[in-house]
């Protein structure tokens, strides 16, 4: 092997370790992966909640209504 493969290599072994250049965060990486996935978390509750609670009201009440009219017809 030559002295310039190993400071090539050397080289290289310093960027993974975050000796070089490009850095690599591990921590910033996974916080903002986890900031992204909470943003859109939120996102799609902001749409799924108020058309659950839509559904469910209108589930109760033409139930609460249907029993309503039965007890004024008198079944």
């Amino acid at each position: 092997m030559k002295l310039a493969d190993v400071t090539g290599v050397l080289s290289l072994l310093e960027a993974g370790t975050g000796g070089g250049a490009s850095g690599f965060d591990v921590t910033s990486i996974m916080t903002e992966a986890v900031s992204t996935t909470q943003g859109q978390i939120f996102a799609v509750l902001a749409i799924v909640v108020p058309v659950i609670v839509a559904i469910t009201g209108a589930v109760v009440g033409i139930k609460f209504g249907i029993n309503w009219l039965m007890r004024l017809r008198g079944n």
